[in-house]
């Protein structure tokens, strides 16, 4: 005769079958994508709070700068992934600062020259724009970024900056800084 099934294992069967039947829902039924937009929520959160309150604006400006100056780096629509599992290996000789802020992607803008430290992409894509001294406007719809942080160190955001709330929350976070 048949070995009789306990209910134990029945229960543990059931939640391995639910479990691997839920990554293969579509992405609005999965569990899971409330679950992973909750963490890139909170993720992005904190490194807006760590680039806007805690990041000395003068201190990136000028490491920056000193990137801009290395002929060897400045090559136009470079881009230098600093996270994850594809970092450049140039990326261990960037400046401290810029190391600390774990971007994910340091950008080399098309001329005019300009570094761009992208610290969220996906979803939402916010950073800052670093741009030479003297540096004027190349052309007369040309875009420095969103916000001005100092002269020359401009955030961008392509998040909802026209949301008022939104817009607000990151204002805070600015003034916050300046205190």
């Amino acid at each position: 005769m048949g070995k009789k099934i306990s209910r134990k294992r029945i229960i543990i069967i059931g939640v391995i079958i639910a479990f691997a039947l839920s990554f293969l829902l579509p992405m609005r039924f999965s569990p899971w994508a409330r679950l992973t937009y909750f963490f890139m929520h909170y993720r992005t959160n904190q490194n807006q709070e760590r680039l806007l309150c805690e990041t000395n604006y003068e201190e990136l400006l000028e490491a920056c700068r000193v990137l801009m100056k290395d002929d060897e780096f400045m090559k136009p629509g470079m881009r230098y992934p600093v996270r994850g599992a594809k970092r450049h290996p140039r990326t261990s000789k960037f400046p401290q600062i810029i190391l600390d802020l774990n971007p994910s992607v340091v950008c080399i803008g098309n001329a005019p020259e300009y570094i761009r430290l992208e610290m969220a992409g996906g979803i939402t894509h916010f950073g800052v724009r670093a741009y030479p001294e003297n540096f004027t406007k190349p052309f007369p719809n040309f875009e420095y970024g969103d916000k001005e942080l100092i002269p020359g160190l401009w955030y961008y955001d392509d998040g909802n900056l026209e949301n008022p709330e939104y817009n607000e929350r990151i204002e805070a976070l600015i003034r916050k800084k300046r205190k």
